[in-house]
């Protein structure tokens, strides 16, 4: 008898864990909803699939949960591809821990296409998501690559030299403070992908005023989002947790970093005050972003977990990382600009763009924000019923609302 083959094994890296442990309540997925007019070419985009799986083979495997590692089975590109008759919307879920980290949903229209792709959350973040469909449109265009990729995954260039200050004054005055779920309970398991589109002149006029301000736009977004917030619950100190990219602190440029390298900034504490404008709000954001930017309060904790994972054991690992990332009901996330000139098809104009988190239950809520050829879009993604849809669309047009007027009265 021959001997039983090993199987290939990826091992999953300290953040991968976090997203495995929180699945029963925030299942590990991302989208990027894509619009094309044109001639999709789908035996090409099968090509595509296979060719990057030289460089990041773990689209193909299952996840194991039990052992925390991403493992080869004999799934092949044609698995990730889904081709779709129905014009109503359903969702895009699948079981990560026996099916693959990758899948594109396509769906034919009267004028071009829609593509839902799906990524696996345990393998990246939203980083790392917009790298690999840079790579699969640069490999679907017959493009030879510039350099020799490797994927990284492992965290720990980021991590040397880092040196982590203390909470800032307002965090430490906004300790008790937490936000009660917005949205209300609800049996009913309807899946809402809602969004709302701030246009390109919107957008342009709203980044002229932060610019005045010395502000970022992110600082602009969770403003807005704050105020919003502090008016439905009547309130006037919020508490908003804020992913952070840990790349933009030590660009590694010659790699491909399709992995898990977002820390998170806890608390965002804001103090929305009866008369504050929105300017008082925008400058009190921004200087609490500078300070715990510069803190490197993002970094909290990711050290810690980096030494001890693969240590102590699972189930002890589990109980501390939960009590540290606790989830809040409550979130954010603002995934960026996604580049139109590195997403781009053969004989296809791409019309429209966003990426998306996953479905969430009741009590969570998040805002995710993403910006493609100057159009920004809000979006959440919920299961729930009618009611739970209008209400959490309401926040997001709020927003919107709360945006463009700063930017028109000013």
């Amino acid at each position: 008898m021959g001997m039983k083959e090993e199987a290939e094994i990826t091992k999953s890296e300290s953040l991968d864990f976090i997203e495995a442990i929180h699945k029963e309540r925030v299942y590990p997925l991302m989208y990027c909803h894509i619009e094309i007019k044109g001639k999709l070419d789908i035996c090409r985009l099968r090509k595509a699939v296979a060719l990057s799986c030289q460089y990041v083979p773990e689209v193909l495997y299952v996840f194991d949960f039990e052992k925390y590692c991403f493992v080869k089975k004999d799934y092949a590109a044609e698995d990730t591809i889904i081709l779709e008759e129905r014009e109503s919307y359903h969702p895009m879920m699948w079981d990560l821990g026996t099916n693959t980290q990758l899948k594109i949903f396509i769906r034919r229209r009267e004028r071009g296409w829609v593509l839902v792709i799906g990524m696996s959350h345990l393998l990246a973040d939203g980083s790392g998501f917009l790298q690999y469909l840079y790579l699969l449109c640069h490999l679907y265009n017959g493009r030879k690559l510039p350099y020799t990729l490797k994927n990284r995954r492992d965290i720990a260039y980021l991590l040397k030299e880092v040196h982590i200050s203390g909470p800032t004054e307002q965090t430490r005055n906004g300790k008790k403070v937490s936000l009660r779920p917005i949205r209300s309970y609800s049996t009913e398991k309807n899946y809402y992908c809602l969004k709302e589109i701030i246009t390109s002149d919107e957008l342009n006029i709203i980044r002229k005023m932060a610019k005045q301000y010395g502000a970022t736009l992110n600082d602009v977004f969770i403003s807005a989002y704050a105020r919003i917030l502090a008016k439905q619950q009547r309130i006037n100190k919020v508490v908003i947790p804020c992913p952070a990219d840990l790349r933009g602190f030590k660009p590694y440029s010659d790699k491909l970093t399709v992995a898990n390298m977002t820390g998170i900034y806890h608390r965002i504490t804001i103090e929305v005050l009866p008369g504050h404008r929105f300017t008082d709000t925008l400058q009190q954001v921004h200087l609490e972003t500078e300070m715990q930017k510069v803190r490197r309060r993002c970094f909290c904790g990711i050290s810690l977990l980096e030494n001890v994972y693969g240590i102590i054991p699972d189930f002890l690992l589990r109980g501390i990382v939960k009590a540290v990332y606790r989830l809040q009901p409550v979130s954010y996330t603002n995934i960026g600009v996604i580049n139109d000139s590195l997403l781009t098809l053969h004989d296809c104009t791409i019309t429209d763009c966003y990426l998306t988190g996953t479905y969430r239950r009741f009590p969570d809520f998040q805002l995710t924000c993403s910006t493609f050829k100057n159009i920004c879009t809000l979006n959440c993604m919920l299961i729930g019923d009618v009611k739970d849809k209008e209400s959490c669309l309401n926040i997001i047009r709020l927003v919107k609302q709360e945006l463009t007027t700063w930017g028109i009265a000013r």
